[in-house]
């Protein structure tokens, strides 16, 4: 996935920065959307799927969890989070508490420093292969 191309498609994009991380912003060109001061700013659009809140910070910023409670009724979330040596020492304890708050994983941004987690209630659930009309009925198979 490429992630510009996943910001751009969004039409409205707001930025929160926790971790103050001007390379981030000018990498993901970050700086030309509305930049927030605080979550208390970002209004929640229950019904939309096209707005995207961007936040950046660090995996420490996850250890108390107030984040979290700050963010929740919000349809579409990318965590843009610095890898740090808390982050290396405990990998999978962070991926862990992401994953069950209902983040995807999409691997490490472009300059290989930041891991990009995303939240989009649009996309949260998978489509199995098995769940289509090819499996569900058989008509050759009614008459036996």
């Amino acid at each position: 996935m490429n992630i510009k191309d996943y910001i751009v498609s969004k039409s409205q994009v707001k930025v929160f920065s926790v971790d103050e991380n001007e390379k981030i912003l000018k990498n993901l060109s970050l700086d030309d959307y509305d930049l927030i001061k605080s979550l208390d700013e970002y209004k929640k659009n229950i019904f939309s799927d096209d707005e995207l809140l961007v936040i950046i910070m660090n995996y420490s910023n996850l250890n108390d969890g107030s984040i979290f409670e700050n963010i929740s009724g919000i349809n579409n979330i990318m965590l843009l989070v610095n890898s740090d040596t808390e982050f290396a020492e405990n990998n999978l304890k962070y991926k862990n508490i992401l994953i069950g708050y209902g983040y995807k994983y999409f691997g490490l941004s472009e300059d290989n420093k930041t891991d990009v987690y995303i939240y989009d209630i649009s996309q949260y659930k998978d489509e199995p292969d098995w769940l289509n009309s090819d499996n569900w009925a058989n008509p050759e198979l009614w008459e036996k």
